[in-house]
């Protein structure tokens, strides 16, 4: 998913919840700054900032690719090792 793409899917997810920018950002513990950046695409954010933001606002990034599937398996059978 491309930066444009999280921008718009978090100001529309916002919108939809009713809520300002400044209400998303104390829920999710970040300044206004932070959410205006998200909103606008700007690649600015940390990760963390990122992951609160889409926290508070109920959306889950899914990993999807050709290399996530064997990832999934071999974590599951290092975690069943230990």
């Amino acid at each position: 998913m491309q930066s444009l793409e999280i921008a718009s899917l978090i100001s529309y997810h916002r919108k939809q919840a009713g809520i300002s920018q400044v209400e998303l950002a104390l829920h999710a513990e970040v300044s206004r700054n932070v959410v205006q950046d998200l909103e606008a695409g700007k690649e600015r954010a940390s990760w963390r900032n990122l992951q609160a933001v889409l926290g508070v606002l109920n959306i889950h990034l899914e990993p999807t690719g050709p290399m996530v599937e064997a990832w999934r398996n071999r974590a599951k059978k290092e975690e069943a090792a230990s």
